[in-house]
């Protein structure tokens, strides 16, 4: 994972870039557009913050859930755990979801 501001983006970094484009790198050497399609907090709290990204990658993208490299013109580059949750007529879906310790 490459860092921004020696920290991981926060959750206020990616609620901000809804709509935008990430670029998803596979293994092999090719790779796809995602769209940050949805920002879920779930948890904010003293303690903790606990939010979700929905991207929307092409119908052809990997239905796999794995650790997969992303690059966004404004965040850099990042490794982000990635879940396909469903699979519709304008692609497939992956999740990623963060549990953040505050003051940690």
């Amino acid at each position: 994972m490459d860092e921004i501001n020696g920290k991981f983006p926060a959750k206020q970094e990616f609620c901000e870039l809804l709509d935008a484009t990430f670029r998803m790198r596979l293994t092999d050497g090719s790779g796809f557009d995602l769209s940050l399609v949805n920002f879920d907090d779930h948890v904010s709290n003293s303690a903790q913050e606990n939010f979700s990204l929905l991207f929307r990658a092409p119908g052809a993208a990997p239905p796999f859930q794995g650790i997969y490299r992303l690059a966004n013109d404004r965040l850099g580059e990042m490794d982000l755990f990635l879940v396909p949750v469903k699979k519709d007529g304008d692609g497939l879906y992956y999740e990623a979801v963060f549990n953040n310790l505050v003051g940690q």
